[in-house]
């Protein structure tokens, strides 16, 4: 099997935060922050594997800055890492003040998947 680039699973998507999305500190939610990045690390697995895929874990999330309402959000996610069976999606997530422009780093997250067969069974795949 030819080797793969990082860059050929990379997702990017940039959403606004909306007041459904806040928590009564005025923040986003960081659920709804988790189930971002969920959706577009799996976007990248299934670039990398060109099969179906699930998340086998949440290795790690960690909150580095909160998310203001005037904030944009955007996730950038890609496939850091491959074994046989699994492989690794790094996303970083980057808050951008709609009104001044300051963007920083508001968190990133580790996520293990899996790739499926066709009869949703974990496929074996190679680098």
């Amino acid at each position: 099997m030819e080797a793969k680039y990082c860059k050929e699973s990379r997702v990017i998507r940039t959403s606004r935060v909306f007041p459904n999305d806040v928590n009564n500190h005025n923040t986003l939610f960081g659920g709804k922050l988790m189930s971002d990045v969920d959706q577009i690390a799996s976007i990248s697995a299934a670039r990398h594997s060109r099969k179906e895929c699930v998340t086998a874990s949440t290795d790690s999330v960690d909150f580095l800055h909160p998310v203001q309402p005037t904030d944009s959000v955007c996730f950038e996610s890609y496939v850091t890492w491959t074994g046989t069976s699994s492989m690794e999606v790094f996303v970083k997530i980057i808050a951008e003040d709609l009104k001044s422009g300051k963007r920083k780093m508001a968190a990133t997250a580790l996520l293990t998947f899996v790739a499926l067969d066709e009869q949703n069974v974990q496929h074996v795949f190679h680098k």
